[in-house]
């Protein structure tokens, strides 16, 4: 299947945490490290993602990168991409959520990458794991919300 564009979302910025502020929304993808790799060097490459559905999403954590964001980040097609950012009490949060089908370059050259850099988005998160478009799509769905 051909792809012309990149499926994107992007979310706002969350508004910064505050004392006796309510917790964040049920529904909202919460991001979690390996158990399995706690206390070990590969503990921050690598993170679950919750969606609504309550499935457990891996993806690989890459920095940033400066002086250029995303430049330096690995180029997957057929992949689920987020960029990621932090909320006032810094749990990690989705700013930007695409399937890069045969190019990823139009994500990171896209207006929701570059929404997401200006937005505080600090990290790459990569998924490989869904097999073809209907299982990325899905991980999609169920991190957005949808």
């Amino acid at each position: 299947m051909q792809h012309s564009a990149v499926a994107t979302l992007v979310r706002p910025a969350a508004a910064p945490a505050r004392a006796g502020a309510p917790a964040a929304s049920p529904s909202a993808p919460l991001a979690a490290p390996l158990a399995g790799l706690a206390g070990t060097d590969l503990s921050r490459r690598f993170r679950h993602w919750r969606g609504l559905s309550g499935r457990r999403h891996l993806f690989s954590v890459f920095p940033m990168g400066e002086p250029a964001p995303g430049e330096d980040a690995p180029r997957f097609a057929d992949a689920v991409v987020m960029a990621v950012g932090r909320d006032g009490a810094g749990a990690p949060r989705i700013l930007a959520l695409a399937e890069t089908g045969p190019q990823p370059d139009l994500f990171y050259d896209g207006r929701a990458f570059r929404a997401a850099v200006a937005a505080g988005a600090d990290e790459i998160h990569v998924h490989l794991l869904a097999d073809g478009p209907a299982a990325r799509a899905a991980v999609m769905r169920d991190l957005a919300g949808a």
